[in-house]
């Protein structure tokens, strides 16, 4: 099926083009917008032109303004629209108008704490108190860009009022249509919204499309002619949201056995403004942080406070990635500081079925992690490698004066595990709708299955719903379709934490199996509907989450090796290998892609890529220069799947939660420097190597 084109070429008459007009300051409150003269045909567009709600309603509560009535949040934020038919004239005019701002002073902008988790399990005290050794660190992420394909775009096309057509690259268009309907204050059954081009996102397109959209969807309506809003991979790139920043600093004390005894864990993330997606990504983090790991008894302080600068997250994992990064860079400095080989150590102390995670899910099967250890380690020679490596770092801690006159490359292997959920924590419905997943199918007279779901469907997912209906109706000619002006289209929510392959697809499962027992007896059309319905349970402090969200989960181990040149410092990948357990795995050859591109993008994310925010801004020669890591700069990766039975789930997040982590390892063995951040560039390898062969093994962070 031919693939959707993107916002940019598609081509209308009497269209208008869009440019932001956007805050000049960090933090303060809008003044005025002076433009000069407009000529006939342009216009601009404030928030006293926005004819319903003045705000789209993030999940979570988080209200995002379409434009600032006074209060500036970041710099960048856009303050108005400014409409025109010639986009080189609009460009023109743009850089005359001027958005006047009273900057806040910057005593004003303290961070504040906007979500907080605060637990408790066991004797946390009297573990240390028994600790034979005990090991800490801080461990950091910094922000990062999700680098989509394309810029972030929108066509809006008004039809009779109130009806409105959208052109929108959106993992959510049901999000769009819900913050569309309550702008233009009409009904979502006249609002259609078309996903356009949607490529590699990284989950960077859940809510800013919806935002992009009802800001031209309302120069649309008060033109009456279609308008096109396109941002510059600049304007993407400078006031787009990045991954939240975290600082997650873990203390264990340690048995005479090497287990964990107990684990004091303090988590701080920076949400950026307006704090979208706060309590999942914060309890995702914290979920991350203990990894996978028997702790005894814990002790967690979890932190999300707001910033002036553009909102954050959610990215891959929604807080996984951070969180697992700690978790597994910890256990490695575990492992070392008892000098173990780290995945022994994983062996013996990772949790079995019947422990339960720290929000109290319990864990109903046997994890297959012996096996994925074993068979993730057999697949890159990993233990004669660690023996090997861990030898020469013997050596060399032992007479450091051998750093001083090295020219061979320092080589190391790092390994890591980790697991992911297929759904969201908490229950978040748009407004109006009962359930977070919906889907209805149709089998027709003539054979073909018609589903109607508001999911950005791609060629995975159909596939996916092919093989089943052919497997249990024996027909595989599908219709889909995401919009209809008479009934209304089932809310199947957003495609991100694998929904796609889980959720949604054991929707269409049970579908078909309902058909199947009908249409024996009911003539044809018969037309099923499905919903999920989230199973609640209480935790942390009197939340309700969502107890499938956890159960049953996805797993994965990576193992990477590295080595590094002493005269240039620059790190080379010499090998990536993943093992997962996924359930079935319903098109292989579409698992392996995913995977393989995960894995690239993994080490992007983990070997330099990194967003520095000074006063606000982020310099906006960075985009040129921002590194990302080809799929010709490393290895094809391994990749196995462990076969088992059982439903398919997700596993598109676990390169993102494992990589990081044992590329981190590996180059903290080879140059024996206990790493605990991502990424790590040059500079931060510059700083360990000098470090070491001016003062010898010393203990500390770059």
């Amino acid at each position: 099926m031919e693939k959707p084109p993107f916002v940019d070429d598609i081509a209308v008459k009497n269209c208008l083009w869009g440019i932001l007009l956007r805050s000049p300051v960090r933090a303060g409150r809008l003044k005025a917008i002076r433009t000069p003269r407009l000529p006939s045909g342009v216009s601009l567009v404030q928030e006293r032109d926005v004819p319903g709600k003045k705000t789209i309603t993030c999940p979570g509560g988080a209200e995002i303004p379409l434009f600032p009535g006074t209060e500036l949040s970041y710099y960048g934020q856009p303050a108005a629209l400014l409409l025109g038919p010639d986009p080189a004239k609009l460009r023109e005019l743009a850089d005359q108008c001027t958005v006047a701002a009273e900057p806040y002073p910057d005593t004003a902008l303290e961070e504040t704490v906007l979500v907080e988790r605060n637990y408790s399990g066991g004797d946390t005290e009297s573990a240390f108190e028994k600790a034979r050794t005990v090991v800490e660190g801080t461990y950091s992420a910094d922000f990062l860009d999700p680098w989509p394909s394309d810029p972030l775009g929108v066509l809006a096309l008004p039809g009779p009022e109130p009806s409105m057509r959208i052109h929108v690259p959106s993992q959510w268009p049901g999000f769009v249509r819900n913050s569309l309907a309550q702008v233009l204050n009409c009904k979502e059954n006249s609002i259609q919204v078309e996903v356009s081009r949607l490529e590699i996102h990284l989950d960077g397109r859940i809510w800013p499309p919806a935002l992009l959209a009802c800001q031209a969807a309302v120069g649309a309506r008060i033109r009456g002619k279609p308008v096109k809003l396109v941002l510059t991979r600049e304007e993407d790139f400078l006031y787009s949201p990045k991954t939240v920043r975290s600082e997650i600093h873990i203390q264990s004390a340690l048995g005479i056995h090497g287990q964990i005894l107990g684990s004091r864990i303090n988590i701080r993330a920076n949400l950026g403004s307006h704090g979208v997606f706060a309590n999942e990504i914060l309890d995702r983090i914290a979920l991350g942080a203990l990894g996978v790991y028997n702790h005894g008894s814990v002790k967690l302080l979890a932190q999300g406070y707001t910033s002036p600068i553009p909102p954050a997250g959610p990215m891959a994992g929604f807080g996984l990635v951070q969180g697992f990064f700690a978790a597994e860079r910890h256990a490695s400095q575990i492992a070392d500081t008892l000098e173990e080989d780290p995945a022994e150590w994983r062996k013996i102390f990772f949790l079995r079925r019947g422990k339960k995670l720290l929000p109290g899910i319990e864990i109903r099967e046997d994890p297959p992690l012996e096996e994925l250890l074993d068979t993730v380690a057999a697949m890159g020679d990993y233990r004669r490698k660690w023996a090997a490596n861990e030898l020469l770092r013997k050596n060399r801690r032992n007479e450091p004066s051998r750093w001083k006159n090295i020219h061979e490359p320092f080589r190391g292997i790092g390994i890591s595990l980790a697991c992911q959920g297929g759904s969201f924590l908490y229950d978040s419905p748009l407004p109006g709708s009962k359930t977070t997943g919906a889907v209805e199918l149709t089998l027709e007279k003539d054979g073909v299955l018609e589903i109607r779901t508001t999911f950005p469907w791609g060629e995975n997912q159909l596939q996916g719903w092919r093989t089943l209906a052919e497997r249990i109706l024996g027909v595989d000619n599908l219709r889909i379709r995401t919009w209809d002006g008479e009934k209304p289209i089932p809310e199947s929510g957003p495609a991100c934490l694998s929904r796609g392959i889980t959720t949604v697809t054991a929707l269409v499962e049970k579908a078909c199996t309902a058909i199947r027992k009908q249409r024996f007896r009911d003539p044809l059309p018969i037309t099923v509907r499905r919903y999920y319905h989230p199973s609640k349970v209480q935790s942390w402090e009197q939340s309700l989450y969502d107890e499938n969200a956890l159960s049953p989960l996805s797993w994965g181990t990576a193992v990477v090796e590295v080595e590094v040149d002493p005269v240039e410092y620059v790190p080379g990948i010499r090998g990536i290998w993943m093992a997962l357990e996924g359930g079935t795995i319903l098109t292989e050859a579409r698992a392996r892609k995913t995977i393989a591109r995960g894995c690239v993008q993994a080490l992007s994310w983990a070997m330099g890529e990194r967003i520095e925010y000074r006063e606000g801004k982020i310099d906006p020669r960075a985009v040129e220069s921002y590194p990302l890591l080809g799929t010709g700069e490393i290895p094809p990766p391994g990749i196995d799947f462990l076969w088992s039975q059982g439903s398919p789930r997700g596993i598109g997040d676990l390169p993102f939660v494992t990589v990081p982590g044992a590329y981190a390892q590996a180059l903290s063995q080879a140059l024996d420097y206990p790493f605990q951040k991502f990424p790590i560039d040059s500079r931060d390898i510059w700083t360990a190597i000098q470090n070491l062969r001016s003062a010898g093994i010393r203990e500390g962070t770059p």
